[in-house]
């Protein structure tokens, strides 16, 4: 499995995740800052076609076992939304599923989140 940094916008610090899931599937996250309190995101994902909770830190995905094999394991300071590549997830939920679909995880100090979704998400800095 590979995993490639997406949150170039979303800048450094420890956040905490609020999720907003829509009767419609439609995935906002956000994101507070606990060091600079200033700091605050939303992250769009639209319309989801998957999403679960995990606990906080990669060791404890266990689906995604191999992401602790390779030679860089990424940490917290890596990202706060990561794009997934070529995961257990993604590969099972894709054998079913005509369109492309894309794999991401975002990282929060409280919990983490997995989302299955076809489209890019939007980053939205809040005031």
């Amino acid at each position: 499995m590979k995993w490639v940094h997406i949150g170039e916008e979303i800048e450094y610090d420890w956040y905490e995740l609020r999720c907003q899931l829509s009767q419609e599937n439609n995935l906002q996250i956000f994101l507070e800052a606990l060091k600079n309190q200033k700091l605050k995101y939303c992250i769009d994902f639209g319309k989801i076609l998957f999403c679960r909770s995990i606990d906080e830190g990669w060791d404890l995905n266990l689906l995604e076992e191999d992401l602790l094999s390779g030679p860089e394991i990424p940490c917290l300071s890596d990202g706060i939304l990561l794009e997934m590549k070529d995961t257990h997830l993604k590969n099972r939920v894709q054998k079913f599923y005509p369109a492309p679909i894309y794999h991401y995880q975002v990282q929060g100090i409280n919990f983490g989140i997995d989302v299955l979704t076809e489209a890019f998400p939007i980053i939205k800095k809040l005031d």
